[in-house]
């Protein structure tokens, strides 16, 4: 009597551990299907951002050149420096920050 009860026991929990993940996998299918289109985007607008962020970052570092060689030795607008500081500052600040888009933002940004 106790081998047919733990036999049944052990075909009932056998029954609910391979239930649970086909359970589990349908509901990540949903989650999955949200993300495909924010990969999508994602891949779609870096390949837009990419050329325009590497076009700015090459334009201000030689406009960024030629102002620095124009403006060497002008005193600049804080105490004993010059505009060199500046300049360094938003050429560095063009080519810094994100280059490619990431899913998570384009949700942040059009996702619900």
């Amino acid at each position: 009597m106790k081998r047919h009860v733990a036999s049944g026991l052990s075909v009932v929990i056998l029954a609910i551990v391979i239930s649970i993940p086909g359970q589990v996998r349908a509901q990540q299918a949903d989650v999955q299907e949200d993300n495909g289109i924010f990969v999508l985007g994602s891949v779609l607008f870096s390949i837009l951002h990419v050329p325009i962020k590497l076009a700015t970052c090459v334009g201000t570092q030689a406009t960024a050149a030629v102002a620095y060689t124009a403006t060497f030795g002008v005193p600049g607008h804080y105490d004993g420096g010059t505009n060199g500081k500046d300049i360094g500052e938003t050429a560095r600040r063009s080519c810094t920050g994100s280059w490619f888009i990431t899913p998570s933002q384009i949700k942040s940004d059009y996702g619900s």
